[in-house]
């Protein structure tokens, strides 16, 4: 049964599922509104925090069964400083032959027990494409979402307020 849903960065209808994501990092968002100019750098994939804590924009699939289609939560991954360096210098190569990078999931997602903090690699892609993130196989339910997908049912409810009835 396929769905629409109108996004709302292009204000256009859709078929199938909205990706649901965050424009920054939990860090980030924590940093009183009155403090982000001097202490955060945001820009939509790239995030520095007190100069010291480094992140970047993430796709984070997790496959719907059945339907051949994924259900995408847009994250933010921390990087080392030298993984993110090097990942701002590439930001408009190809990297999708670089090897994953370590990082921690850093948003906390809806409906699943404490997520922030999540173990994961993070892939780069080829120019213009989000890095992949891939959790750490864990008994986490998000884990194991991602690894064995999720009920079409979860992904309606998740993006219900996108999705045209």
């Amino acid at each position: 049964m396929p769905h629409r849903y109108k996004c709302s960065t292009c204000d256009k209808w859709h078929e199938g599922f909205p990706d649901v994501g965050y424009d920054r990092p939990r860090y980030a968002a924590d940093v009183p509104e009155n403090e982000r100019a001097a202490r955060v750098f945001l820009t939509s994939d790239l995030c520095i925090v007190d100069g010291e804590h480094y992140f970047i924009r993430c796709v984070l699939p997790l496959p719907i069964r059945g339907t051949g289609d994924d259900f995408c939560w847009g994250v933010w991954s921390t990087l080392s400083k030298a993984n993110f360096l090097r990942y701002r210098a590439a930001y408009d190569d190809d990297m999708s032959d670089w090897e994953p990078m370590f990082g921690y999931l850093s948003n906390n997602l809806p409906g699943y027990p404490e997520t922030l903090s999540l173990k994961l690699s993070v892939q780069p892609q080829s120019k213009g494409n989000r890095p992949v993130a891939m959790l750490e196989p864990t008994d986490h339910p998000l884990a194991i979402e991602q690894r064995d997908g999720m009920a079409i049912e979860r992904a309606i409810e998740i993006s219900a307020p996108f999705i045209e009835h």
